[in-house]
């Protein structure tokens, strides 16, 4: 666990946070627009999905590093 802990603290500083929901919002709510008016829906869902899990682990890295500093 504290392995885990130090791998959150040292990689995800404010930055690469707002990296990873800036693609994680690009991913879940603007790509699957263009895909699905190329007549890609499974694509479509794939990329929603991508998204919304880049936004999960956004939100699992903030909670780390705000409840359990070093």
């Amino acid at each position: 666990m504290y392995s885990l802990l130090h791998f959150v603290r040292q990689y995800f500083t404010v930055y690469m946070l707002a990296n990873v929901f800036i693609v994680g919002i690009y991913e879940a709510f603007i790509e699957p627009k263009f895909l699905e008016r190329k007549g890609l829906d499974r694509d479509s869902k794939l990329c929603k999905w991508i998204g919304l899990f880049y936004i999960f682990i956004g939100i699992v890295a903030i909670i780390l590093r705000t409840f359990f500093p070093m």
